[in-house]
């Protein structure tokens, strides 16, 4: 029964909130019940059941018709200043949909985890400095060289996931039209996966919190030990946890994305005062995020410290967070 209720809110979420939309809809669910009930009772499966029931009825715009919406939707539509575009697509498209959204997930998943571990060279060259097996001017040269060679791999793979990427960005866009078979699957496997999309949202959770713990533990147990420097190697598995859980925040939510992109969920109208925010947040990321680069940069080739710089990023990534927030509070006013 959930997925006729899904089916149901999806077929009137283009309408307005009015008592005729609302009678409406409590008449079609009543029947499409009543519908699924009878063929429960004959024995059917509730696949079965529900792929009937759903396939019986027409498209939204017949029901419409049946059920007198249409004016409603007109006065609707006029109050919108900015229209939707519509997008018919097969079950084979969606599904492709899917498909490229989950691998474009991964390389980006994979681009950012890069990111996040560039300067794992930088520490592990310092580590093997400080106990004397690699020479200063071996462990400097080492540590820049992997921290770029890696930063712009990441690059790569975005771009080119990017270019390959962007014929579906018309799918993000668009009101997706789907027909009634292709949509009872697709809400069957959203159901199924959101399930998946918790449990790897909570792991990536617990790794992020997590990964101080051993940080912590090693430098307590041998900071002032003959295997002090363990401590600093620390640093390794604090980034190795914290790319993990950024690598499954990003793969399941580009899948988990796809579908709410297929079946319309969560989808708002973006006002003039939203898109005037993020315009303005893009300009001011455009000139901040070099700048930080340029003082890492700048800070860790003038002091040589590597093995610490790395934590201007995540001040920077606070501080710009603050940045937002005021900006958006004062486009807002």
């Amino acid at each position: 029964m959930e997925t006729i209720i899904s089916y149901i809110d999806n077929l009137f979420r283009a309408y307005p909130d009015t008592p005729k939309v609302r009678k409406a809809r409590a008449e079609l669910l009543g029947i499409m019940e009543d519908k699924y009930h009878e063929l429960k009772a004959e024995g059917k499966s509730e696949n079965e059941a529900i792929g009937i029931v759903i396939s019986e009825f027409g498209s939204m715009e017949e029901i419409a018709f049946e059920l007198g919406l249409d004016e409603e939707k007109k006065g609707t539509e006029q109050t919108f200043e900015d229209a939707i575009e519509k997008k018919r697509i097969s079950q084979d498209e969606a599904e492709a949909y899917i498909k490229e959204e989950e691998s474009f997930g991964v390389k980006i998943g994979i681009g950012v985890a890069l990111c996040i571990l560039s300067p794992v060279p930088v520490v592990v060259a310092e580590t093997l400095q400080s106990i004397g097996l690699m020479a200063v001017n071996i462990s400097d040269t080492f540590g820049a060289v992997t921290l770029f060679f890696l930063v712009a791999v990441a690059v790569g793979i975005f771009i080119i996931s990017g270019i390959s990427h962007s014929k579906y960005e018309e799918y993000e866009k668009s009101s997706i039209l789907l027909d009634s078979r292709t949509r009872m699957m697709l809400e069957q496997q959203y159901e199924s996966y959101h399930q998946i999309f918790g449990i790897k949202v909570a792991v990536g959770v617990a790794l992020c919190i997590l990964s101080v713990i051993p940080v912590v533990l090693i430098e307590g147990i041998f900071e002032h030990t003959s295997f002090g420097w363990l401590s600093e190697l620390s640093a390794v598995s604090l980034f190795a946890f914290v790319a993990g859980g950024v690598y499954l925040f990003i793969t399941t939510g580009m899948k988990h994305g796809a579908y709410e992109t297929l079946l319309g969920k969560g989808k708002k109208r973006v006002d003039k005062k939203t898109k005037k925010k993020d315009k303005w947040i893009s300009v001011v990321a455009a000139i901040y995020w070099p700048i930080m680069a340029a003082i890492y940069l700048s800070y860790s080739f003038v002091t040589m410290d590597w093995g610490r710089s790395w934590m201007i990023w995540p001040v920077s990534g606070i501080i710009f967070g603050g940045i937002s927030a005021a900006m958006s509070l004062i486009i807002e006013k």
